[in-house]
């Protein structure tokens, strides 16, 4: 196969053995380790740890594999995406594919035997395998298995573990990253320079991975790598006879280095290979002999301490590139390594995808046994890591304050820095703002490097993108650290509803989860409307994914935030949690509006918070994700730590209680109740003539008969479909042939063929008299507006369209 050799995307670019973030399935977690890197068509071993997560049901005696030579089992199905098992021939040269090289052949069942919790192993074809493990060392310790397996594409590849036991859902992992390359080298990063400076700076570690056999070495047991340096920088050669370079020490004075000693040798199996040397250098150009490296290992080389300064002609912008070449490499590969700046202080963020903080949710911590907030220690960040170099010494002032700014809806629970490099550094937080003081106390010479991430709390009403802002003795910069998500989505439209009726139906209400299992069985989900009551819950579907809940209406219990025991609420109560994200549609909702209530919008509200276990509702158990860094307590919602040397501190990172309004007009009453002094209304109706449909506000109507203009030329409207669409009742009297509207205090009456309607009583003259069509009474279109108290008429003559407003 043709060796390739190319830079990988920093996305991919993470070492092997790195621990992969555990993933929950319903009440059982599985871990994975080993994210490796491979090549397409070429085989790896990866180890996936299979445990119980601490806080997971308990398996011994729930299993239905039952027995494996007396000890409890459980079977698990592995299936890979993106890969397949080895295939290998036992003695009578019939082939058959196996996970592991450790594994015997097949018995006469096809079954192969390992250890570490693992009973048995049944591959079955070159994508499905069937695992046994054991209970009791699943439940108490870790089942180690180690799966080989060949890419077959470039990308991700995932093993899917899937059992049909209620305790143990399917989960998904991992487990290698393939390339098309067989050799990926990388720069951990770009060392800087200042203008005018005749600094000695060490380059950034260089990494040279093989991801195959063969891939670094050949069949002679030595390879040459060769490094050339361009770019107005030169390497920091002592004496080249020898083989020394000049290197900057730990304690930032200039050392002399044995080029055999900047570069490690790592077999895949993480020893260290002897023997690297090199030819004499020079100012422009290193060679690397590699005297034992074979072709049968898998080998990884770090290049450390080799130092570079920039030549005279070095300008603002001039750039350092090393191209990596080799006798065994066809291609080559260029690295950025240096660069020239104007700033003394440079800023480089991590180069990464954004963290995702779940709107509020508590990264700070939450003890149970106290059932209180506490400032508990934390052991990794949510933000990227932002990097501060201070590329000249003392730019940045020790006495004098810098300060790290987060947007409003963000509270930093801790921060956390490294590379500073004494106990007189200081930082306190202030809700969102970090500040710190004291970070070196150093030489004049002696710059400051530091490297912050954060540990951040999003409001629940908060989303977007999280801005940090430096200030005070750092540049007013910016740099976007992290992002800020809900945990799920509730969607209602908008519902134009008619006063003075109970059971008034309203739209449909969506919830949507964010991801998997972040509604957890028992959490609730509770909606309020307005100074309104939910009469009838309707019905409800899981329309994707798998969650299971019930939907009630109830009172809010004691201790809940917006409680109010005169109002009905919506509850959603999750009674299994899902495996996919999951879409929850409720329909068929129906609303009790009292008779005194305005026409306007009224907001739909989840008004969320915590159940209160304590007789406090600030210590109780937050009922949802959403809620849990919501406190009612002023004191805690802005009380903060001050760093205290040598102690992780961090703040409570709370929130003041806020509901979150989900759709500020949920409901749009556009007709007041009768008993307000006057008819009143916010609706809009738009009729054509001899349009079957008129609009009325956000819907569209039927209509019947349609508008039309009479023998008199007066714009005749229907006066039923009109009124009701104002929210006005209608009679008909048939032997006096009498229409009567009532419409708030309102009450009109008309009489087909009288040019004289009554309002209250008071006699009023009309246009021209009501008419029947088609069985339908019509009344001129300023009558009618004049009937129901409408003032604002419009006519276009281009549309023949009227508007009453």
């Amino acid at each position: 196969m043709k060796k390739k050799l190319a830079l990988l995307m920093a996305a991919i670019m993470t070492v092997a053995m790195v621990p992969m973030t555990a993933f929950a399935a319903a009440t059982t977690d599985i871990n994975a380790v080993d994210q490796v890197k491979t090549a397409v068509d070429a085989g790896f071993t990866s180890r996936v740890e299979l445990s119980k997560d601490e806080s997971a049901t308990d398996l011994v005696g729930k299993v239905v594999a039952g027995k494996y030579n007396g000890a409890e089992v459980l079977d698990i199905e592995l299936i890979l995406s993106n890969a397949t098992f080895t295939k290998a021939e036992d003695n009578n040269g019939d082939e058959y594919y196996v996970m592991e090289a450790g594994y015997e052949a097949p018995n006469a069942s096809g079954i192969q035997y390992g250890s570490d919790g693992i009973w048995a192993v049944d591959v079955k074809n070159d994508t499905t395998a069937y695992v046994t493990i054991s209970v009791s060392r699943f439940n108490n310790s870790t089942c180690i298995l180690p799966i080989r397996a060949t890419a077959t594409d470039k990308g991700e590849v995932i093993a899917l573990f899937s059992t049909n036991n209620t305790v143990f859902a399917d989960v998904k992992e991992v487990i290698a990253i393939a390339s098309e390359e067989e050799v990926v080298i990388e720069s951990e990063g770009v060392v800087t320079f200042v203008e005018d400076s005749t600094n000695v700076k060490n380059l950034k570690d260089i990494t040279i991975e093989g991801l195959v056999n063969n891939a670094i070495g050949d069949e002679t047991g030595g390879t040459t790598i060769t490094l050339k340096l361009k770019g107005n920088y030169e390497f920091c050669v002592e004496n080249a006879d020898n083989g020394y370079l000049q290197t900057v020490q730990a304690d930032g004075t200039l050392g002399r280095l044995r080029f055999a000693e900047a570069v490690t040798l790592l077999n895949d199996d993480g020893s260290v290979v002897v023997g690297a040397g090199n030819s004499k250098p020079t100012d422009d150009e290193i060679t690397i002999v590699l005297n034992n490296v074979t072709a049968d290992q898998v080998t990884k080389i770090r290049l450390s301490g080799i130092a570079i300064r920039a030549t005279k002609g070095c300008d603002v912008g001039d750039v350092a590139t090393i191209t990596v070449s080799s006798d065994t490499f066809e291609e080559k590969v260029k690295l950025e390594v240096a660069k020239m700046v104007e700033e003394a202080v440079t800023y480089t963020l991590e180069d990464d995808d954004l963290p995702v903080i779940w709107a509020g949710k508590d990264y700070s911590g939450f003890d149970e046994e106290q059932l209180g907030w506490t400032a508990n220690d934390v052991d990794s960040a949510n933000t990227l890591e932002l990097a501060i170099e201070e590329n000249t010494g003392d730019i940045l002032n020790t006495s004098r304050k810098a300060t790290f700014t987060f947007p409003d809806g963000i509270e930093v629970v801790q921060a956390i820095f490294d590379g500073v490099r004494d106990n007189s550094f200081r930082y306190e937080i202030d809700e969102n703002v970090v500040t710190i003081w004291y970070y070196g106390e150093r030489e004049e010479s002696d710059a400051t490097d530091m490297e912050v991430e954060f540990v951040l709390n999003a409001a629940p009403t908060f989303s977007g993108d999280v801005d940090v802002t430096l200030g005070g003795e750092f540049d007013d910069v910016s740099f976007t650290v992290a992002t800020v998500k809900a945990p799920y989505t509730i969607e209602a439209k908008t519902s134009e509803v008619l006063i003075d009726y109970r059971y008034v139906p309203v739209n449909e209400i969506v919830i949507t989860e964010a991801e998997e299992d972040l509604l957890e069985e028992d959490d609730v989900i509770v909606l309020a409307v307005e100074k309104m009551d939910f009469e009838d819950a309707g019905s409800y579907e899981v329309t994707s994914g798998d969650i299971e809940v019930d939907v009630t209406i109830d009172d809010a219990p004691d201790g809940l935030y917006e409680n109010d025991n005169n109002t009905a609420y919506l509850f959603v109560t999750v009674t299994d949690e899902s495996t996919e994200a999951s879409t929850i549609t409720i329909s068929g909702l129906e609303l009790y509006l009292d008779r005194t209530l305005p026409v306007g919008g009224y907001a739909l509200q989840n008004v969320g918070g915590r159940f209160n276990s304590v007789g406090d509702p600030n210590n109780g158990e937050a009922i949802n994700i959403l809620w849990e860094n919501s406190t009612n307590d002023d004191a805690d919602a802005i009380d903060g730590y001050k760093y205290v040397p040598n102690q992780d501190n961090a703040s409570t990172g709370l929130f003041k209680y806020d509901a979150v309004t989900v759709n500020d007009s949920y409901v749009e009453v556009v007709t007041a109740g009768r008993d307000q002094d006057d008819s009143s209304t916010t609706r809009k109706i738009v009729i054509t003539i001899g349009a079957t449909t008129m609009a009325v506000g956000t819907e569209t109507v039927t209509l019947d008969t349609p508008a039309y203009i009479n023998a008199e030329n007066y714009t005749e409207l229907p006066l039923r479909a009109v009124s009701e669409a104002f929210g006005a009742t209608v009679g008909w009297d048939d032997a006096s042939r009498t229409v009567t509207i009532m419409m708030g205090q309102r009450i009109v009456s008309m009489t087909i063929g009288s040019k004289t309607m009554y309002i209250n009583g008071t006699p009023v003259a009309m246009n021209t008299a009501p008419e029947i069509t088609n069985e339908r009474t019509f009344v001129p279109v300023r009558d009618l507006a004049n009937a129901l108290g409408i003032t604002k008429i419009d006519w276009n003559e281009a549309s023949a369209t009227v508007t009453l407003n």
